[in-house]
């Protein structure tokens, strides 16, 4: 089977969830035997073709059809989205002739790929973001930066006839959280609710060793208030409104010996600079850490994970949370928000997390002090997130994706 997967952009220096998800597919499906390549657009990387790991990426420039657009506002956009046109994309699609077309993005890159057929050809789209969660206020966030621009792209899309509904037209729907899931069950016949996956052999060798080596039994001696004054706070994701790093900002103020260390792409500028400037506000820069974004897989990140005692995600909305299963994968203690798919994938492993409710600054602090007070609780959520991380394999999942595939008309 041929499958090409089309995103609207894929930079192994600016990584995120979708990236993830899209690369560790196409590799368990390139390893089941598939011929597969990616598309995408040359957004924040401008190599037009390229093979990395045996896969086949090709890239296009986006047009943003937005007037006036300085240098600084493509590079907003390329980052956060910009409803871009993207010619040669369709072309390339035609010439390879593949059986399936996988479509990560929404909008005009969804469009051209269902303009993008022949006969027996299947259209899948997956829905990555949580759009049908998103905050009405974040939302018009997400638009600020072409707000009081002039939008040339409508009337082409008026004159080119693009008013297909976007995912509804597509074959096949693909939703990483069981809200949209639910939300387009109602609506079409084809709908597959995909969780995102985790390589746990890759983060083998983490912090439950530690725990073995001797430090479980250090602390029960009398050096827990050490660890507890002193622990090291991980938060893997982008820097965005969505993920709602400013909590971990303030609760590094009211804990003078603690660190924070955010990993993760820039996608909102402005809210990086807030951060920073809260940091310096409470006193707490030389505590706040922006290690910017590593690969997937590195030694980097493994590290990141390794070295910290427990991780926390606080967003505002989340359709899975891939990087829980990563600190799961990697012994470590989760500590989330509970909401959306985010909420239920925690409550789905009981004795894997604990959860507090979003933007409960209490409820964060709660969470925290029970992990960091109590070395058995500590213990318990480790052991339980490996035992998790387990059942969200790549591989079985990429065979469920094919499965899928296969029932579409």
């Amino acid at each position: 089977m041929k499958i090409a997967h089309v995103m609207r952009r894929l930079s192994f220096d600016d990584w995120g969830g979708t990236e993830q998800v899209v690369w560790n597919l196409v590799r368990a499906q390139m390893k089941a035997g598939h011929e597969v390549r990616i598309f995408a657009t040359t957004a924040l990387c401008d190599t037009p073709h390229e093979t990395v790991d045996d896969v086949e990426i090709l890239r296009f420039k986006p047009i943003y059809p937005w007037w006036p657009m300085p240098k600084r506002l493509i590079g907003e956009l390329d980052r956060k989205g910009g409803n871009p046109f993207v010619p040669g994309l369709g072309k390339a699609l035609r010439e390879w002739k593949p059986d399936v077309i996988h479509c990560h993005a929404m909008a005009r890159i969804a469009e051209l790929c269902l303009r993008v057929g022949k006969q027996g050809i299947k259209h899948v789209i997956s829905l990555h973001g949580g759009a049908a969660n998103v905050p009405t206020a974040e939302a018009k966030s997400l638009k600020a930066p072409t707000r009081g621009r002039l939008p040339w792209g409508k009337m082409v899309d008026y004159v080119m006839g693009w008013t297909r509904r976007i995912p509804e037209d597509f074959d096949g729907i693909v939703c990483v959280g069981e809200d949209e899931a639910e939300r387009y069950r109602a609506k079409h016949p084809h709908v597959l609710f995909l969780p995102n996956g985790v390589d746990t052999a890759m983060f083998e060798g983490g912090k439950v060793e530690a725990w073995k080596s001797g430090r479980v039994e250090e602390w029960k001696s009398g050096r827990v208030e050490e660890w507890k004054s002193g622990k090291v706070v991980l938060c893997v994701a982008r820097i965005d409104r969505q993920k709602n790093q400013m909590m971990l900002v303030e609760w590094l103020g009211r804990h003078p010996a603690a660190t924070v260390r955010l990993v993760g792409p820039v996608t909102q500028p402005d809210y990086r600079d807030e951060l920073v400037a809260r940091a310096v506000a409470l006193g707490v820069a030389d505590r706040l850490v922006l290690v910017g974004s590593l690969k997937p897989g590195s030694p980097e990140l493994l590290s990141e994970y390794h070295q910290a005692d427990v991780f926390v995600l606080p967003s505002r909305h989340e359709p899975f949370g891939i990087v829980v299963l990563e600190a799961w994968a990697a012994g470590l203690p989760v500590v989330a928000s509970d909401v959306g798919g985010l909420g239920r994938l925690c409550a789905a492993h009981p004795g894997a997390a604990l959860t507090f409710a979003p933007d409960d600054s209490a409820g964060l602090e709660t969470a925290l002090d029970r992990v960091c007070s109590d070395v058995g609780q500590w213990r318990t959520l480790s052991e339980a997130g490996r035992r998790a991380a387990a059942s969200y394999d790549w591989n079985n999942l990429a065979a469920r994706l094919l499965g899928f595939y296969g029932e579409l008309c």
